[in-house]
């Protein structure tokens, strides 16, 4: 059983904590019915104090607290040692032995810099959970739970659960940190507790919470001392067992840590000792703005508008002309943007993911099949767009499937963005893909990350194009449920992530549009979410498109709030506004860019470890798909089992076959069998390569 406490405590007077715990405690073992069971009480961090006292006369101090109440009690305070006050999380057992204690990695970025305040900002992390009776438990104090990459690594390390206990104030970025927390459950497939106190110093507004893996979220009514949230531990492993859309599982870490530490050896010196004091943080404030210059070209454009462009196109199935259906998709979405595209203040256009062609047929797909769909760049589909940018005076960017030549057969699903002019400035191949369940047979770089690196080197995995209109990055889709990649583009000096996506509609649909919005927040950027509207499967008279896709393009400002968004499915355009000054005001304060914090120093050990899918998975064959059957996925699953990562659901066979229940269209058959369906049907195609 969790229970989360709101009611604020000083790390100097343990003993109006215990009172509140004897009292809290006394409830809880009236709803209790199993009286061997031990719950777990977290309570908010600390506020602050001028006498600090040492971590172990704290620590003995609660240990008599919870072995008094039974109960095992976690939350985060600030301690006093030779470096300065640090805020440390803890967890102690029943018998109030402690469990874990965890410095807070990050600055008092929300609260302010204490007069002898520090943290262990830029040094290598060691991420650490714990076993309890009602799961496996981490702890991220504070603002360490609004860096995703600690998120990430913590969730690596076993945790089911994760604590934030919080200090928290009323600004304009408090529903934009609650945000955060529902992307981080989701983007893990964990549950986060988060305990924030009521009346403290300074006075935090209610932000308690239990948010489980879909981002649906119990909160603490009111001023109520405590919240008795329901957290169904067995509930989230089998979440993770389905396999399907668990982050942590698919992740391509290890061609991340590359990119890791690509940026550790480009920075500066480390600090020789991290800062102590106010003044000191303020110097370190300083320092790294100075290491971030904003950008300076003459011709910048300050302030200007895009067009996201909703569209409603045709899928690509076998018996059509593919050539003559990619035209008339384009030029169907190029007369919806027309509309407004030459309007003066307009600068932008952007596409949804697959506006081309559809997302792949209806039914069957194998690489040969996309093969049939893809375009070159530059190609007659891209002389259309360059036509409309050089007309129109705009910027045009978009996705679509992309053959490249210098991987014969391949398929990529790739970004790019035509200038003003037509000229083809910036290529992006999405990293994060539904590849990795076998039903989407395009190749991701990671699958022939040697081949792919030796080609294009490993910067143009995450392209800026610097322009007049801003430092601009693609993603695509499925990318962006996954943090690291916007955060990359972000280090690489993205302002305007622009993000093509055809995201279906469904349950999970909450916990993409959180993650969305913490994509322009954590990274002080805007996201520029295009999306189609509807599609059509069947293309006869009197036919109706399908609701599978069902539009809410959105345009995300760069603090995490929505600025526009289209309100239904259906083709539409939305217009947004992008204000660069404003948006490098933002950038010039340490206290809410998230990014001038992220030292990839802490995790980038993390990353380089078992963890995530492996690269290079597609061997020399174009037409062998390694991800059918979920085979790598499976692998991963099962080594994470093995290690203690992930705990097996109660009651399930591990020799059971992975489900397939959210697989798009039928059951995958075994690998053997599949692989002779696609001879078979390559034979039928013969579609050139």
């Amino acid at each position: 059983m969790l229970i989360i406490s709101q009611r604020a405590w000083s790390a100097t007077d343990t003993e109006a904590l215990a009172a509140h715990v004897e009292n809290a405690m006394k409830l809880v073992r009236r709803r209790q019915l199993d009286p061997k069971a031990e719950p777990l009480l977290l309570i908010p961090w600390a506020a602050p104090a001028d006498d600090a006292p040492e971590q172990d006369t704290l620590l003995a101090a609660l240990g008599d607290i919870a072995s008094t109440e039974s109960v095992m009690l976690a939350g985060a305070a600030g301690v006093a040692g030779e470096d300065g006050v640090t805020t440390i999380g803890f967890l102690l057992s029943a018998e109030g032995e402690p469990l874990l204690t965890v410095p807070k990695i990050s600055p008092d970025l929300v609260t302010g810099f204490g007069e002898d305040a520090t943290a262990p900002v830029g040094r290598p992390a060691n991420f650490r959970i714990a076993s309890t009776p009602i799961g496996q438990v981490g702890i991220l104090p504070g603002e360490d739970v609004l860096f995703s990459h600690y998120a990430r690594a913590l969730t690596w390390a076993g945790a089911e659960i994760i604590l934030n206990p919080v200090a928290e104030v009323s600004d304009h970025l408090f529903q934009s940190r609650r945000n955060a927390r529902r992307a981080r459950a989701w983007e893990n497939t964990s549950f986060v507790a988060v305990a924030g106190a009521l009346g403290g110093t300074p006075q935090g507004p209610s932000c308690s919470s239990l948010i489980d893996f879909n981002g649906a979220t119990t909160h603490a009514a009111g001023e109520a001392d405590l919240l008795l949230p329901d957290l169904d531990i067995e509930r989230l492993r089998r979440r993770r067992n389905e396999i399907f859309a668990v982050q942590p599982l698919h992740l391509r870490a290890n061609l991340y840590a590359d990119g890791y530490q690509r940026l550790i050896e480009r920075r500066p010196e480390p600090l020789s000792r991290p800062p102590r004091g106010r003044e000191a943080w303020i110097a370190e404030c300083e320092h790294r703005l100075a290491q971030n210059p904003a950008p300076s070209q003459p011709d910048r454009i300050e302030q200007y508008d895009v067009i996201l462009t909703q569209t409603v196109g045709k899928i690509i199935k076998r018996e059509h002309d593919a050539d003559d259906l990619r035209r008339r998709n384009t030029q169907r979405a190029l007369r919806l943007a027309g509309r407004l595209a030459s309007n003066p203040g307009i600068k932008l256009v952007v596409m949804p993911e697959f506006f081309m062609h559809g997302q792949g047929g209806h039914g069957y797909r194998s690489p040969i099949t996309l093969q049939r769909l893809a375009i070159r760049y530059p190609g007659p589909e891209m002389e259309l767009l360059q036509d409309f940018a050089l007309q129109h005076k705009v910027y045009v960017a978009g996705s679509t499937f992309e053959i490249d030549d210098r991987l014969p057969g391949h398929v990529f699903n790739s970004a790019f963005i035509l200038d003003d002019t037509g000229n083809l400035i910036h290529r992006y191949r999405k990293i994060q893909c539904a590849d990795v369940w076998g039903s989407l047979p395009d190749t991701t770089p990671s699958s022939v990350y040697d081949r792919y690196l030796d080609i294009f080197g490993y910067d143009f995995l995450f392209p800026v194009a610097d322009t007049p209109i801003g430092r601009l990055a693609t993603m695509v889709c499925f990318d962006q449920a996954h943090p690291e990649i916007a955060r990359m583009m972000t280090k690489y000096g993205a302002e305007v992530i622009i993000h093509p996506t055809s995201e279906g509609h469904g349950s999970q649909r909450s916990g993409w549009d959180a993650a969305r919005a913490t994509r322009g927040f954590e990274n002080t950027a805007y996201v520029l979410s295009a999306m189609p509207g509807a599609e059509f499967f069947h293309h006869g008279n009197g036919e109706f498109p399908t609701s599978q896709m069902r539009g809410h393009s959105k345009v995300v400002n760069f603090d995490g709030t929505i600025q526009g968004v289209a309100d239904g499915p259906g083709g539409c355009i939305l217009t947004g506004t992008i204000d660069l000054k404003a948006l490098q005001r933002a950038r010039a304060n340490p206290m809410t860019n998230l990014p001038l914090w992220d030292d990839p120093e802490v995790y980038a050990h993390i990353y380089a470890g078992e963890v995530g899918l492996p690269n290079n998975l597609w061997g020399p064959d174009p037409l062998e798909n390694p991800y059918i059957g979920f085979g790598p996925l499976k692998e991963r699953l099962d080594s994470f089992y093995a290690r203690g990562v992930f705990v097996r659901p109660s009651g399930v066979d591990p020799n059971a076959p992975v489900t397939s229940s959210r697989v798009y269209g039928p059951a995958l058959k075994p690998k053997e069998a599949r692989r002779l369906a696609e001879t078979d049907r390559r034979k039928a195609e013969s579609i050139q390569v």
